[in-house]
């Protein structure tokens, strides 16, 4: 069990690891066909973790992924009817294999039967997503608010 003093201790290195594994998968985007379609809850653009001038980059770092080649991104508002609650946040790797990270142990799936009910959850959550210029307007509008 990790105290919330070792959390602490170790939030910049967790953060600086996370922020590298997502730049890692960050350049496969686009690359011989591969895509990622990733969902965000709006609440996600508010949560200010880090103070105004981090939320600032994170906002305009979103703005910026919207253009790029394989990335598809889906921000379901917080008013958004939703056919089922968003729960933990997952990855879906091939349809083969789900990641989670929860605070103490990362879980890795690879059940048949477990994979699908996620790519089914994920599908329900992507439905009630908005995306394009709707996402964008959404976070510009969070972008103006925090400046």
């Amino acid at each position: 069990m990790v105290s919330l003093s070792a959390a602490e201790k170790n939030r910049g290195a967790n953060s600086a690891n996370r922020v590298a594994r997502r730049t890692a998968r960050a350049q496969f985007m686009g690359h011989e066909g591969r895509t990622y379609h990733t969902l965000l809850g709006e609440q996600a653009l508010r949560t200010n973790f880090g103070g105004a001038e981090v939320m600032r980059g994170q906002l305009a770092h979103l703005l910026e992924a919207l253009e790029l080649p394989g990335l598809r991104l889906g921000i379901i508002p917080s008013r958004a009817e939703l056919a089922l609650f968003p729960g933990h946040a997952f990855s879906i790797f091939d349809d083969r294999q789900v990641k989670i990270e929860t605070y103490s142990a990362g879980l890795n799936i690879t059940d048949e039967a477990e994979v699908t009910a996620y790519r089914k959850a994920f599908a329900w959550l992507a439905r009630s997503a908005v995306y394009g210029e709707a996402a964008r307007r959404l976070i510009e509008e969070e972008l103006r608010a925090v400046s």
